[in-house]
């Protein structure tokens, strides 16, 4: 089966729990449940830093993201499908200062997913 043939079966309510539970570990700032997810290489962009990374490398320039900018909530503004890739566009408030946040993952055949980039921004 290829790729684009599983994006096109994937049931659009797993893809809604999906970014729900990505949400909440945005919102709360788990790093550890959010890396649990993250691809062999992540695409990164977290503020002025864009870099292909490890897994591993990504979890912790992350954390030390969210260590200096301590999360106070998140909304998932969108979410949508471009070709094999799901996203969600959403708005992190933090204790000091509010971001875009893009999340692209990819959801297998068996219903697991991957996150393959993600960019945390200053709000416009």
């Amino acid at each position: 089966m290829l790729l684009q043939d599983v994006a096109a079966t994937v049931n659009p309510y797993r893809i809604a729990d999906v970014f729900r539970e990505v949400s909440g570990y945005l919102k709360s700032g788990d790093v550890d449940k959010l890396a649990t997810h993250f691809a062999s290489t992540v695409e990164l962009r977290i503020l002025a830093t864009e870099k292909t990374c490890s897994g591993k490398q990504s979890s912790t320039i992350v954390k030390e993201f969210f260590l200096q900018h301590k999360p106070v909530d998140y909304v998932t503004l969108h979410v949508g499908s471009k070709a094999s890739k799901h996203y969600s566009i959403g708005m992190l408030t933090t204790a000091n200062g509010r971001f875009r946040v893009i999340v692209f993952l990819l959801i297998d055949e068996r219903d697991s997913y991957t996150i393959q980039q993600l960019c945390i921004d200053h709000e416009d």
